[in-house]
């Protein structure tokens, strides 16, 4: 975020990882009610498990975290999943248990192909997960025949294994569904109530100071850049469970792309340097204001009661408060378009294939799972060999923290490693100062909810540390549940923390040595490309073209960037764990990277807010000679942005542009300062651009 903060003016975040996880661990919208929803979970199967003597309970605890989800129709599709793989793996495992159990010379290459075909699968397959888990709890299975006397025991302990996990899978499906339910449509009204309390604060401040301008904060630079993905997922799980949304999917749809331009309108009305406002302008602030108040009283209603207006509201003096008018009153269009009679329709459904486009041409799909595979197995030999069971979860290890490059690889072990070390020293206090007091299964079920609350907060937080949270119960349950009376024993964390440390050594070793696959890459692709697409942007607008025809042109490509700077932005979070494993290469440093992907994202609003209506209307009252000058210079700065994405991703260093001549020419034939406000965003674009070479 530097880049943008120095691009706007906006405060950096804090430095140091303590105040990195003072940020993930804040509360946000439901995140108390996904925890209480786990600790709830958690509590009422733990009394059922030791009630009924149900083995395993450390699985059945764990897989509630893993199943429960941010609404309830999201956690209804991962259980159905995980039920119908489990069950699919236990079926196939006991099929060939016909043929390996007494046959270790079959089972371990057996054990080696189910592993390849869940990784494969787990990449080429339409439901991925799906196949994950049917593959890899397929070769899990296979390992308990190691252990099992005999056929009996084997298949008492699979069908027992099947019932541990399924069990508390239905079991948390319904908590979710009735206690604290969180609704995909109210979680996308929630938010879209968000965007809207953006608008309302900024307007509420600045009725209050009478001045706009001037603000900082860095949360509304993010969510003006992210784009609409999660709602849109959202609307499609909403749309499932009520017809009516699906009759007014094209409605709602507009109003999410509305709420995009007005984040992005907000913005620019924070952003701008501060400009005292207009009597006119102070009026429609507060008409803005009891608009915005309107709108979230109706959002909720799935068909909400509002009129079109029959007359214009009164146009406002400052171009980024006009800009934010407009974005309110497409927010407003877009409810209002619901029209059931004339509903276009139903497009010819398109029968879709089980695996995706490149699933059998790529021969990346092929190399991942042989990866995955070949480090799991040595994992395998290794605690084979050395007759050590307890570290078992370094081929787990392997098979779970394989994702599609090595920097989310790398930072999905260390959550891993992390959440359970952090698991495992609160079960050792436990195990010193709590069991040994610890009479009846009351007290038992008070430290699995204390457990649970403090793991849940973490697994409900975001994809940046819930996987820690998740590692962090299962570790704490291994350590505090050793069958159905208190009893001690200190080896089970520790050698669970062996094995992934394990795990993660040879994990790291495949990754870095056999066809890797670098998150330094990705980042490089799409840096590339966004970069490109905002050297187009910038050549827009035209000499004598309308405003309608420049947002036509416009749309595809903002939506093409709004796609890849989501992407882009994980990337460089993720490069941060490769640059300890791989050699350098030519091109960009990380550090400089970092610095243009923030810069990137600044630019992008920028970009954004120069082709917003009133800022084209700017660009039309501006005379001939400064249109003439800035297109020249933008058409300078477009070539720079160019050069740059191919030093992004060739190394090759950029050549010298007309750049600087273009500016003096553009700053010499601007006018005197006057109330068109383009001029001094053009220059910020510009001083942008600059800081990239």
């Amino acid at each position: 975020m530097s880049a943008a903060a120095d691009a706007f003016h906006l405060p950096r975040y804090q430095s140091g990882w303590l105040a990195w996880l003072r940020r993930e661990m804040a509360p946000f919208p439901r995140r108390k009610e996904m925890t209480l929803r786990i600790v709830v979970s958690v509590v009422l199967v733990a009394a059922i498990s030791m009630a009924l003597q149900v083995p395993q309970l450390a699985y059945s605890a764990f897989f509630i975290l893993f199943v429960t989800k941010e609404n309830r129709a999201l956690t209804l599709l991962t259980g159905a999943i995980m039920i119908a793989g489990i069950t699919v793996a236990s079926a196939i495992s006991l099929y060939i248990y016909r043929i390996t159990f007494d046959y270790p010379e079959i089972r371990v290459p057996v054990m080696a192909g189910l592993i390849f075909i869940g990784m494969f699968l787990s990449r080429t397959f339409v439901i991925g997960p799906l196949g994950f888990v049917i593959g890899f709890f397929s070769a899990l299975i296979e390992t308990i025949g190691e252990s099992a006397p005999n056929t009996e025991s084997l298949v008492r302990g699979t069908l027992y294994l099947w019932i541990a996990v399924v069990y508390p899978i239905v079991l948390t499906i319904v908590v979710n569904q009735f206690f604290l339910a969180a609704h995909p449509w109210g979680v996308l009204v929630d938010t879209l109530a968000g965007r809207l309390n953006n608008a309302a604060t900024a307007l509420e401040r600045m009725i209050r100071e009478g001045s706009a301008g001037g603000q900082s904060d860095p949360a509304l630079m993010e969510q003006a850049t992210r784009g609409s993905s999660p709602l849109l997922a959202l609307l499609h799980f909403a749309e499932a469970k009520d017809p009516a949304l699906k009759s007014r999917h094209g409605s709602i749809i507009a109003a999410i792309a509305a709420s995009e331009h007005l984040l992005r309108a907000t913005a620019a009305l924070e952003f701008r340097q501060p400009v005292p406002l207009s009597p006119e302008d102070l009026s429609c602030a507060k008409a803005l204001l009891e608009q915005i108040n309107q709108l979230k009283a109706v959002l909720p209603e799935v068909e909400p009661a509002l009129s079109a207006r029959k007359t214009p509201p009164h146009q406002a003096v400052l171009p980024q408060l006009r800009e934010l008018q407009f974005a309110i009153e497409s927010f407003r269009d877009g409810l209002i378009r619901y029209l059931p009679d004339n509903a276009p329709p139903s497009a010819v459904k398109v029968k879709k294939s089980l695996f995706i486009a490149d699933a059998f041409t790529n021969p990346s799909h092929v190399r991942f799972a042989l990866k995955v595979t070949l480090a799991a197995m040595v994992c395998y030999v290794i605690y084979s060999g050395l007759d050590w069971p307890g570290i078992s979860t370094a081929l787990v290890t392997c098979c779970f923290i394989a994702l599609e490059n090595t920097g989310a690889t790398m930072r999905k072990a260390w959550l891993r490693l992390s959440g359970c070390a952090a698991g495992g020293a609160a079960g050792y206090f436990a195990l010193f100062f709590l069991i040994p007091q610890m009479e009846s299964i009351t007290s038992l079920l008070f430290l699995m909810a204390v457990g649970a609350a403090l793991a849940g907060w973490v697994a409900a937080g975001t994809d940046r540390i819930s996987y820690a949270g998740l590692q962090g119960a299962f570790a704490f349950f291994l350590c505090i549940i050793q069958g159905y009376a208190p009893e001690v024993n200190f080896t089970t964390a520790r050698d669970r923390l062996i094995g992934i440390f394990l795990g993660i050594v040879v994990t790291s070793i495949v990754q870095r040595y056999i066809w890797p696959e670098h998150a330094i890459d990705g980042l490089r692709a799409t840096l590339g490309r966004v970069l490109r697409n905002l050297s187009q942007l910038l050549l827009r607008p035209k000499m004598d073209t309308t405003v309608a025809a420049e947002k036509a042109v416009v749309q595809p490509v903002s939506a093409a960037i709004t796609r890849d700077l989501d992407n882009m932005l994980r990337l460089s979070e993720l490069v941060a764990f490769e640059h300890i494993v791989i050699p350098s290469q030519d091109g960009p440093s990380l550090s400089a990277l970092e610095r243009m992907t923030a810069g990137t994202q600044a630019l992008c609003l920028m970009t954004d807010i120069l082709l917003q209506q009133t800022k084209l209307e700017e660009w039309q009252r501006l005379n001939r000679q400064v249109q003439e000058a800035e297109v020249t210079l933008r058409n300078a700065a477009a070539q720079q942005l160019q050069q740059v994405a191919s030093f992004v991703e060739t190394g090759h260093c950029p050549q010298s542009t007309e750049l600087e001549t273009a500016f003096a020419e553009w700053s010499r034939q601007l006018p005197p300062p006057t109330e068109n406000d383009r001029p001094r965003l053009v220059r910020r674009a510009i001083d942008q651009v600059r800081q990239f070479t």
